[in-house]
Parts: structure tokens; C-alpha cells; sequence
């Protein structure tokens, strides 16, 4: 048997050795991609040389391919494990390989071109949107550099100008300035229910809360007021509050709003649009900005707390308890300064004051002002470091009492109040309107609303304390009170009166 089976293998090599002989006369006139890579021989669609292919994609002629498998398992051409029975055939009536591979390179090469290109506009964009957005920042720091330049220019002659005046003055004070007050202006706000002034100085705008009726409901925000050139209302500006705003604040191109919904609300008036909706678990009546760390924000609650939330967190970080049933009227961020060497938070309430020293971190440590109860506005003169405490009447007429702080930071932190002089009001005090100390012709002036006369009162802290300096009439309930560069702004429910003070 084993003689058999070597003489059948020696046969089929004879029988492919003259295969292959026979095929290499034509090898010269056919190419090697048109040829079967065993016998040399062209392949056929039929008979038993058509064309095969193995399962590893070579082709070859069928009947060299399974003589081939009979002695050898590998392909001729890359010796891969190959078999009888993995062949298949090929129906084609002629096969040529093109060679792409210098096509498939450049394929390659423009698809990492491209995705460099596209990596490279994204991060293009991104610096671009950077750059953008350093250049308004710019722009506003260079608009606020200029307005601070010229008010440190104007001080400076103001203070060259007063030296010298004093300076040819004989003897004693200076002589206390007239008072001047002429109206201006009248706007009519006809939907009422107007409570908050605010002044922008970098822009001369007016900023007054109000409502605004639609088709749905009734709408709660902001009207602006153009204060340069001829005066006029630009637009309207909506907080989406939907009851009314107790008090806004400004810090930058921001407004901090709060209302009787709830809600505590950052609006960027530069760029209209909404910034953040803190949701409280009371009505606010007051807000206030932490002017160290603007991401802190705090709101006075109906029910004598104060909240206190972190922008960059979105949620509520401590609540400040003032252990009082009442609602917090009043709070003012006091920063460090040449008069006051700490920074913190002053809280008013109707019976019970105090200040949050702020310390790092949202950390407040609390100290009691000795104020007395029915209070209803409290009113902070970083300049002068004078405290205005407003009183409303009970047996006794509307009381204002302007104090001084005072820190004690040795052998521990401590902060006191000096009284420095108490003005009488009228004895009629129908709303919760805002007194102020204001600066005008380096007069320090107490302004507070008058409700029996419906018109204001101004008090040169210089002059005697038995009656006001000017009183002036405006046949309406001023609200709140606001100087700016040219004019004295008076709020009413229903209208915003301005007056020249020269």
C-alpha cells in the first residue's frame, strides 16, 4: 500500500512538472495578474482550469489548485492554512487588480487633514469667543476707568477749589450753601405700584421696578429711564416676577431683583438676559449683593431670616436667623473701607438690627446694634461712615437718628454705634418709604418723606436740628429717593419726578 501511494504522488508530480512546462512557453505574452500563479497558464470561466479562489482571496486555476491541496494544506502564495472545500468560483470573465494603494495613502492623508483642519477651527472659535469676550470686558473696565478718572479730576479740583476758598475765609465755618430746588420733569408710570430706584452712573440710567399688564397676567420689572440729552423712558424690561418687587440692587451690568413670589432673580441689563433664579421659602423683601464675593448673593425674608446662595452652586448655602418674627426690611453689604475696618452685612428688621461680620467662606459671625423697635429703613454712607435709622411713629412723631459706627477690634471684634443727632419727622407715616444721606456741595443732607405735607424734607446735618433746611412740596407720597449727577429723583407710586438741585 505504501508503494502504491508513492508511486501515485511521483506520477502527480510528473503529470504537474509537465503542466507547468507546457504553460511556460506562453509565459512571456501574458501577465502575471491574468495567469493562474501555479501552472502560468491563463484562466478560464470554464472547464477544469476556471478560476477558484481560496479563503484567503487568492486565485488560482481549479484543477493545479486541488492538485496542489493534495500534497500540501497551505496557500502557494501566502501559506495559509487552506482546504478542498473553502474553494469557490469565481464567474468573471476577466480579473485585473488595480494598485491603489498610493491612492489609499492620500485618502488617508486628506481624511487626518481634514480632521486637523476641523480641530483647528474649534479651537480658532473657541480663543475667538475668548478674545470676544475680553474685549467687552475691556471695553467696560476702560469706560469705568475713564468715568473714574474724570471724578477723581473733578474732586480734585473741588478739593483745590475748597482749600483755597477756606483758605480766604477769616475765621469760623464755612457758610452753609441755599438750597435750590427746581422741578424738572414729571413721568407718569399709569399701571402704579412702582416701590425701587436705581441708578447706573456709567450709563445715566434710571432704573424704576414696576408692573406691566399683558393679555396673560400680570407682569413684574424694571423701567429705564435715559437720563442724558433729553430725558426719556427707553423700555421696559421684564424681571418675570410675578408679584411686586420689594428692592433691587446693581453691581456691574447686573440687577439682583426680589419679590413677593418667592423668587430672588439676576438680570444682565447690558445683555437682556436671565442669569438666575433662586428660589426662597418666604417672600423677600430685601436683597443685597456680597460686594467681596459678588457670587454671594442674600435675601431678607418675610419671616426674619436671611438666605444666603452662592451663584456658582445654584442652591442654597446657610439661612441667617435674626430671631426675629419680623420681615428684614433693610440690607446693606459694607465693605472695607478708610472709615470702617471691617466688611459685612447690615440687617434691619422692625425689631431687631445687627451686623454679619463676613469672615471667608460664607462664614458670618453676627453683632447686635443697640436700635430701637418700629424701625423701617436703615440707610449706610460709606463716605462719611454715618448710619441713618428711620422710626416709624407710634405715640411719638417719625424719628430719624443718625449715628456713627464704631469698630473695636481690641482685646476682641466688636462694633458700636454714636449718636450724633436725631431728626423729627412728621407725626403721619402711611408707607415704608427709604430716607438717605446724601452728598450735595460738601453738605452732608437727610432726605426723608414727608406723608403729612405728601413731600420731602431735607436736613443739613450742620444746621439746627429743630426743623428741616427745605421742605418742598410734590403733592404725592414719595417712596424712594435717589441723587444723581444732575438731578434729585423722587418716587411715587404712580410717577418719577426729577428735580435740578443747583
Amino acid at each position: 500500500m505504501i508503494n502504491n501511494l508513492t508511486a501515485t504522488v511521483s506520477n502527480d508530480s510528473e503529470t504537474l512538472n509537465n503542466i507547468c512546462q507546457r504553460c511556460s512557453s506562453s509565459i512571456k505574452q501574458v501577465e502575471d495578474d491574468d495567469v493562474c500563479p501555479i501552472c502560468f497558464e491563463q484562466w478560464t470561466i470554464s472547464g477544469q482550469h476556471r478560476v477558484v479562489s481560496t479563503y484567503c482571496g487568492h486565485l488560482f486555476g481549479k484543477i493545479c489548485i486541488e492538485k496542489w491541496l493534495r500534497t500540501t494544506p497551505n496557500c502557494p502564495q501566502c501559506q495559509s492554512r487552506a482546504k478542498r472545500r473553502d474553494l469557490r468560483r469565481i464567474y468573471c470573465r476577466t480579473i485585473q487588480a488595480v494598485d491603489t494603494s498610493e491612492r489609499d495613502n492620500a485618502i488617508r492623508e486628506r481624511d487626518f487633514e481634514r480632521k486637523t483642519r476641523r480641530k483647528l477651527e474649534y479651537e480658532k472659535a473657541e480663543q475667538q469667543l475668548a478674545y470676544d469676550t475680553l474685549r467687552e470686558q475691556f471695553k467696560h473696565l476702560q469706560i469705568e476707568n475713564d468715568r473714574l478718572l474724570k471724578l477723581t479730576q473733578r474732586m480734585n479740583n473741588i478739593e483745590t477749589t475748597t482749600n483755597e476758598s477756606l483758605r480766604l475765609l477769616p475765621n469760623g465755618p464755612a457758610p452753609i450753601p441755599s438750597i435750590n430746588i427746581q422741578l424738572e420733569t414729571v413721568i407718569k408710570i399709569p399701571e402704579g405700584l412702582c416701590r425701587v430706584l436705581a441708578y447706573v452712573p456709567s450709563h445715566q440710567w434710571l432704573f424704576i421696578s414696576q408692573p406691566k399688564n399683558n393679555a396673560l397676567h400680570r407682569d413684574y420689572g424694571i423701567k429705564k429711564i435715559n437720563l442724558v440729552n433729553n430725558i426719556h423712558t427707553s423700555e421696559y424690561i421684564s424681571l418675570h416676577h410675578t408679584k411686586p418687587i420689594r428692592d433691587i440692587q446693581l453691581h456691574g451690568d447686573f440687577i439682583l431683583s426680589c419679590s413677593w413670589d418667592k423668587t430672588l432673580r439676576i438680570y444682565n441689563y447690558i445683555e437682556n438676559t436671565s442669569n438666575l433664579v433662586c428660589e426662597c421659602t418666604a417672600q423677600v423683601w430685601s436683597c443685597a449683593w456680597n460686594l467681596d464675593d459678588p457670587n454671594i448673593i442674600y435675601a431678607g425674608l418675610n419671616n426674619g431670616q436671611i438666605q444666603v446662595f452662592d451663584r456658582r452652586q445654584v442652591y442654597q448655602n446657610e439661612t441667617l436667623s435674626l430671631s426675629s418674627t419680623s420681615p428684614i426690611l433693610c440690607l446693606e453689604y459694607i465693605t472695607k473701607n478708610s472709615n470702617f475696618n471691617s466688611s459685612g452685612l447690615l440687617v434691619g428688621s422692625n425689631d431687631k438690627s445687627g451686623f454679619y461680620q463676613y469672615i471667608s467662606n460664607s462664614e458670618h459671625h453676627f453683632y447686635e446694634l443697640p436700635l430701637n423697635k418700629n424701625l423701617f429703613g436703615l440707610h449706610y454712607n460709606s463716605t462719611t461712615n454715618h448710619l441713618l435709622a428711620s422710626f416709624r411713629p407710634q405715640s411719638n412723631p417719625t424719628r430719624y437718628e443718625l449715628y456713627k459706627l464704631i469698630i473695636k477690634s481690641d482685646p476682641s471684634f466688636n462694633i458700636s454705634l454714636q449718636l450724633i443727632q436725631t431728626f423729627i419727622g412728621s407725626s403721619i407715616n402711611l408707607i415704608l418709604s427709604r430716607s438717605k444721606i446724601l452728598d450735595k456741595n460738601f453738605q452732608i443732607y437727610i432726605i426723608t418723606s414727608d406723608n403729612g405735607s405728601h413731600g420731602i424734607e431735607l436736613w443739613n446735618i450742620r444746621q439746627s436740628i429743630d426743623k428741616p433746611s427745605f421742605k418742598l412740596s410734590t403733592q404725592c407720597d414719595i417712596i424712594d429717593i435717589c441723587l444723581t449727577q444732575e438731578y434729585l429723583c423722587l418716587l411715587a407710586d404712580n410717577q418719577i419726578r426729577l428735580y435740578k438741585w443747583t
